[in-house]
């Protein structure tokens, strides 16, 4: 085991800044994301006149957007729960997430045990706003506002949220806190105690919008500006945010494709102790020693390092003897180390100040990029002297690595208390990509999301993301959105095979819901379906459909007198395709190709329906047929249908008893298909047939007379029935391994049985009875249709069955003729992944390397939770509680009080909306002295609903 440790995912919110992407545009931009704060603005977060008239007040803060907003369904927390706790813990459980699914580590597969290392600032929001509101306390109880609110339980909380079983650590050290836990979850992987390690912190003071007030000789400037190793520098400006990074052992990274940041080569903490002038200042000496680890602990020399984030409070004090503590270590390399400090831009972030330092300096080494130190007006002396091996870049630069070795960056993050922490960074370079294959094919991008509203986000981010980045291979995106992100109710999958298409086609797009446990009935066109090249795309792009249409191809050869490939992979400009003896053979073959190709991504059918011809590609994929026995049975089959006597096959658009009727004095014809309730097809003598049309058009009843040639499934096949009959009976038959629905008369054939070879004697004269096997289907629960061959035949038919209204239907080829690539079945694969159909996406994914990307992350619902120091007047949950007539809507109220949410009904599960056992007994508690009886806990959590509670209460009273 190697002891590096790579950044692989990164998020975060900081001052000016929502995202990552925005944080490091501002940094190298060098923009000062500071807010200097409104007189109204102080005024409206209850800051006092008195104050803010005061000569030594700062109007000034770092501050992030929307801090009372957070999306409490996502986590299954209740809304009053998610009023009550620390909007730190808020924002670090939805950073949390972030972290992950920017490392692509949000997948449906476990990955490991996930350690949480990570703290916060002080808790404003509890002395401010919780403690304001003692009905809060008292109704919810001091457990769970400890719970929402305390430091220990912030790490945990992420872990139980999360589902992550590895170490789940808050870590508190002040200013150093984030850098801290990012020195312990490396150690946590190097220990193995963890596979993946979230680290970072949070800052989140109540109110926002508040500034301070100096001190001469204080940590605080003056102006609300922060200038780190400014000449003039005179303290730092506080500063809200929260960031994360995910951390994974270097080897583990490169071998599971991670992006990579930046790489953790080595790590040091400690304290200053007692050698310093007091508990609040710098220490030189444990600085020191703890740069002098560091670097020991990394094998890096100092004097290699391109830049230093410095922890930089602008204070003379601290920026002194930070500078004369580098200077012990450092030494002049072939470049003088720039220096910087993030507090320029945003302040100091308190327990999220190291993790922001972190970030930026990963960022330095992945873009190659030394950024500006904002705000800078004058350097201290002894960095222009040349005393020191630092300099200061008040314009950002391309960073020029050395010669010798790859870029290094270091960043400092000392506490206040005296623990110090210092990371060690180098950059990644990552190999280059192969060049993309010649012939380019569409991919599906897949997008899922909790709710409508959140899906349309999020397609609207990805959108957003590729047009600044349109660069990026369709492929690679997709790749990382089906097997790197979690998979939710709400789905949209877009075949796209460039961005602009990408694009096009996401602005457009809608949604839906995934079915639950959608059972999946193939259904397989007979003749007619058919069209030259029909399995071109699907065989240039899948080795196992190419290998299937090659073996069948070369079995039928010496037995047809002809390659099938020819009519399959080419245009056949001499239309054997729609011959016969050479359709039924060819249909069969491809559509068990595609089948099988469904099959080996994990698509399971619940029934497979055959239409005419299409019953042997269902019996062969329902292992009931041996491919090379049904292949032989289709290609007599046909043989003896091209040679039966001429007919032909007139569609009429009337239900079956219908055209009986009109059949009446035309005893050569019969019914061969009854498709769907108007849709019945008519075989005989062509006299007979062109009688009956002539009849028709009398009567104004739609009809279309088929190509075919022959009077399929009538009298007139007889004897090629009874021939196919024998050649059957010299076949095996086994049992079925999927049930078969048949179009003979509807009936349900399950697995476990085999049809004798009569079977196929009585299919070749009888009627295919469509509309009765899709009847049959369509009493399966959630059924999604799939044709699996060419066209749409199967499909439309399947919706004009009223019974089959409203059920999934989903054509995999819709073109008859596949577009290069196969992407018609890979998108049809796509809406059944949206439908809620299971897919395993590394299937379909060959002869091609692909990359994981950084795309959007989940787009959280913006929901305000905020207890309000002055309670809202209106609400009047708890008076509802009193005046409600019954006890049920006394019960009703409570609950939607403790939960704080108006959607509580009587048959409400209390669990099921968020409800946590704690918040459970108090509520069984205050039932009890409420209405003087005793409740069953086991009982009511058995059926933890409003009304099985006042069930209970009744009885109680009544006793």
């Amino acid at each position: 085991m190697t002891h590096d440790i790579a950044i692989i995912g990164m998020a975060g919110r900081f001052p000016g800044a929502a995202t990552v992407a925005e944080y490091w545009s501002n940094i190298v931009s060098g923009r000062v994301t500071i807010t200097d704060l409104t007189r109204g603005e102080l005024l409206a977060a209850g800051v006092p006149e008195t104050q803010l008239d005061d000569p030594a007040y700062v109007a000034a803060r770092g501050t992030i957007t929307d801090p009372d907003l957070f999306d409490a369904d996502f986590f299954g927390i209740t809304p009053k729960e998610a009023a009550i706790m620390d909007p730190q813990h808020r924002l670090l459980l939805q950073t949390a997430w972030e972290a992950l699914e920017s490392g692509n580590l949000t997948t449906e597969n476990p990955f490991g045990r996930v350690g949480v290392f990570a703290g916060a600032g002080f808790n404003y929001y509890l002395l401010n706003q919780v403690l304001a509101r003692p009905e809060v306390v008292d109704t919810h109880g001091l457990l769970s506002v400890v719970l929402g609110n305390e430091k220990d339980h912030l790490a945990a909380k992420v872990a139980y949220r999360l589902n992550l079983g590895g170490p789940a650590i808050t870590v508190q050290t002040a200013c150093s806190t984030s850098l801290v836990a990012v020195h312990l979850a490396c150690q946590s992987l190097r220990a193995g105690d963890s596979d993946i390690a979230l680290a970072g912190g949070a800052c989140v003071a109540v109110p926002q919008q508040a500034g301070y007030l100096y001190e001469t000789k204080g940590i605080t400037s003056p102006d609300g500006s922060c200038r780190p190793f400014d000449a003039d520098a005179e303290g730092t400006v506080p500063g809200n945010g929260v960031a994360m990074v995910a951390l994974k052992r270097a080897e583990d990274a490169y071998r599971d494709g991670d992006t990579v940041y930046a790489v953790i080569k080595g790590s040091a903490i400690n304290n200053d102790g007692g050698a310093k002038v007091g508990y609040t200042a710098p220490g030189i000496t444990g600085q020191i020693d703890v740069l002098t680890r560091a670097y020991q602990d990394a094998g890096v020399d100092p004097a290699t390092v391109g830049y230093l984030e410095a922890h930089g409070t602008a204070t003379e004090m601290g920026d002194a003897i930070e500078l004369s503590a580098l200077r012990e270590v450092f030494t002049r390399g072939s470049r003088p180390c720039s220096l910087g400090s993030v507090k320029a831009n945003i302040g100091h972030l308190d327990a999220a100040a190291g993790v922001a330092g972190l970030i930026k300096a990963a960022l330095a080494l992945r873009h190659g990029q030394i950024p500006p130190l904002a705000a800078l007006k004058q350097a201290r002396p002894e960095l222009l002297d040349g005393s020191t091996p630092f300099t200061v870049d008040p314009v950002g630069r391309a960073w020029e690595p050395a010669e010798g070795h790859p870029r290094r960056a270091g960043v400092s993050s000392f506490g206040l208390g005296g623990t110090n922490a210092h990371v060690v960074l180098e950059e990644h370079v990552p190999a280059a990509k192969p060049a993309a294959e010649a012939a380019p094919a569409e991919a599906v991008l897949t997008l899922s999301a909790r709710t409508p509203e959140a899906l349309r986000e999020a397609a609207d981010r990805l959108a957003a993301h590729l047009r600044e980045r349109p660069d990026l291979d369709p492929h690679d995106v997709a790749m990382t959105l089906q097997s790197h992100r979690r998979h939710f109710a709400h789905r949209l999958a877009v075949p796209a095979i460039d961005v602009p298409t990408a694009l096009a086609r996401l602005g457009r797009a809608g949604g839906r819901e995934q079915l639950r446990r959608p059972k999946i009935v193939f259904l397989l066109p007979g003749q007619g379906a058919e069209s030259p090249g029909m399995a071109r795309g699907a065989y240039e792009r899948y080795p196992s459909f190419a290998a299937d249409i090659d073996r069948g191809a070369e079995q039928l050869r010496d037995l047809i007198g002809v390659d099938l490939r020819d009519v399959l992979l080419r245009d056949d400009p001499d239309g054997l395709i729609h011959r016969t003896d050479i359709t039924q053979p060819a249909l069969v073959l491809h559509e068990y190709a595609l089948g099988r190709l469904l099959l080996s991504w994990g698509i399971r059918p619940s029934a497979l329906i055959g239409h005419s011809v299409g019953e042997f590609a269902a019996a062969a994929l329902a292992g009931e047929l041996d491919l090379d026995d049904a292949l032989r049975l289709v290609a007599a089959r046909g043989q003896l249908m091209q040679d039966a006597p001429e007919g032909g096959m007139v569609v009429v658009m009337a239900g079956e008893a219908e055209v009986w009727a009109r059949l009446a004095d035309l005893p050569d014809l019969d019914v061969a298909a009854v498709n769907a309730p108007e849709v019945t097809v008519v075989a005989g003598p062509v006299p007979a047939l062109d009688a009956l049309r002539s009849r028709l058009d009398a009567a104004g009843v739609a009809h279309r007379t088929m190509p075919a040639r022959r009077a399929f499934h009538s009298r007139m096949m007889a004897d090629a029935a009874a021939d196919l009959g024998r050649e059957a009976a010299t076949v095996a038959h086994r049992p079925r391994t999927c049930e078969v629905i048949s179009s003979v008369d509807g009936a349900t054939l399950p697995r476990g049985q085999a049809r004798d070879s009569a079977y196929w004697q009585g299919q070749l004269r009888s009627p295919v009875r469509f509309r009765d096997a899709v009847l049959a289907a369509a009493d399966l629960a959630n059924v999604v249709f799939v044709e699996v061959g060419p066209g749409t035949a199967l499909s439309g038919m399947t919706r004009q069955i009223p019974e089959a209204g409203g059920k999934a239907v989903v054509s995999l080829q819709p073109r008859r003729t596949a577009r290069e690539g196969g992407c018609d079945v890979l998108a049809g694969a796509g809406t059944l992944w949206s439908l809620g159909v299971a897919m395993d996406w590394e299937a379909t994914r060959t002869g091609r390397t692909h990359s994981r990307v950084t795309l959007p992350t989940y787009p959280f619902a913006r929901t305000r939770h905020w207890l309000d120091v002055e309670p809202a007047p209106v609400t009047a949950v708890v008076e509802a509680a009193e005046e409600a007539d019954s006890v049920l809507d006394k019960i009703i109220a409570q609950w939607r009080s403790l939960l704080g949410s108006a959607d509580v009904t009587a048959d409400t599960s209390f669990f099921e909306v968020g409800g946590e056992s704690l918040l459970f007994i108090r509520m069984v508690s205050q039932t009890q002295r409420k209405f003087g009886v005793t409740v069953s806990v086991a009982e009511l959590s058995a059926a933890p609903t409003p009304r099985a509670l006042a069930a209970q209460i009744a009885e109680g009273l009544e006793g």
